[in-house]
């Protein structure tokens, strides 16, 4: 009961001062690295970077759903779209946070296009939807988000993201302002089997700054094993991987779990299909 109630208070206050659950991440791919995950070319772009799914030649959905911290109240589910369209990418999405006295969902709908051949551009409009306890009452609000992509070479990625960067507030109170957050990221193959991938961010209202690290290995085409750390807060995750092709279609799957110091263990599960 101690952690029931501590979670729900922590959650309570931070979305009521910036809605942190509207800038989360999604896939289990990149949660099995820290969510170190603005430079992956898979369908969680619309949730980590929307620059990136200009880089896929497919469609593609995926479903991903996380128990965090061993919550019911704490859950959190997410599912995308994206499809080539006139020379660039469509992306969709939509997550849900919360139980019955906080829900926080999140609608996306983007689009990524190449300005060259190894530089894409994404532009993504949110509508928010914070629903809370009778003496909170409900909160609506609609931003936008944008990343940039490079890969200068077969190696090396190198990608920033801005979120919310008019520093837009909700529709019910526009004093009260969701969080403008800035990332940067970067990643380089080491070999076909070894990739490292380094992000840090800061939201300018006032968070300190984080840093994330991440490693995946590709045992084979078809299995991977991912590890990860996160710094303020520390939180320390690992992850496995199996994708498989058959035809012009891919199906992957992926699993990973987090650990953090104070509130516990968080399971998390996605599944993509490209077709």
């Amino acid at each position: 009961m101690k952690k029931i109630f501590f979670i729900t208070l922590l959650i309570s206050i931070s979305a009521y001062s910036f809605s942190q659950a509207s800038t989360y991440s999604a896939g289990a791919r990149a949660a099995g690295m820290a969510n170190s995950g603005l430079t992956n070319l898979d369908a969680w772009a619309v949730f980590n970077n929307p620059a990136a799914y200009s880089f896929l030649n497919q469609k593609e959905i995926g479903l991903y759903y996380e128990n965090r911290f061993l919550l019911k109240q704490t859950g959190y589910g997410a599912m995308t779209f994206s499809t080539p369209l006139f020379g660039g990418s469509l992306g969709l999405g939509f997550s849900h946070f919360g139980y019955s006295q906080f829900q926080d969902d999140k609608f996306a709908l983007g689009y990524s296009q190449h300005l060259f051949k190894s530089f894409s551009l994404g532009v993504q409009l949110n509508y928010f939807s914070l629903r809370q306890a009778e003496d909170y009452g409900n909160l609506n609000a609609l931003s936008f988000e944008a990343g940039i992509l490079s890969k200068p070479n077969d190696k090396l990625s190198i990608a920033a993201y801005v979120f919310n960067p008019l520093n837009l507030g909700y529709f019910e109170d526009a004093g009260l302002k969701m969080p403008v957050t800035l990332r940067l990221g970067v990643s380089y193959l080491f070999s076909k089997s070894l990739l490292l991938s380094l992000e840090t961010g800061k939201s300018i209202n006032g968070y300190t700054p984080i840093f994330k690290s991440g490693l995946e290995y590709l045992i084979n085409e078809e299995f991977a094993m991912r590890a990860g750390l996160s710094l303020k807060p520390v939180e320390y995750s690992f992850g496995m991987g199996y994708n498989t092709i058959f035809g012009n279609n891919k199906i992957g799957f992926d699993l990973a779990f987090a650990y953090h110091q104070v509130l516990g263990s968080s399971p998390k599960i996605s599944v993509c299909y490209a077709f």
